[in-house]
């Protein structure tokens, strides 16, 4: 039987998504595409974006999803640096980190 851990990144995706909506928050993702030669890409003005953006009421924050092996490029280091320097809270959420994930959605980024 599966794990948590076996989740594909998509999967938690759905997941986590899936539970904002239920709690009451609203979700922006840009989706991937296909581009040039025949490669993913996701339709954003910048290289690394988060995966998710959250907001309800006066709380907001962005998250990158990963699998458990997946690793944040370079570039999703960069622009989380700058948003969260911004002052927005931001996380990196993997299958393993589902209690913060529960935690942040039902209680705010703050309660992280």
């Amino acid at each position: 039987m599966p794990t948590r851990a076996d989740l594909t990144e998509a999967d938690l995706q759905a997941q986590v998504v899936e539970l904002a909506h239920i709690l009451g928050w609203e979700v922006m993702h840009v989706r991937r595409s296909i581009g040039k030669g025949e490669r993913w890409t996701t339709a954003t003005s910048v290289v690394g974006w988060p995966d998710l953006f959250f907001w309800r009421r006066r709380e907001m924050f962005a998250a990158e999803l990963k699998s458990a092996k997946g690793k944040v490029t370079t570039e999703q280091e960069h622009v989380l640096h700058g948003l969260g320097e911004a002052g927005l809270s931001v996380f990196v959420w993997r299958p393993e980190d589902w209690d913060q994930i529960q935690r942040v959605l039902e209680k705010g980024p703050r309660a992280a």
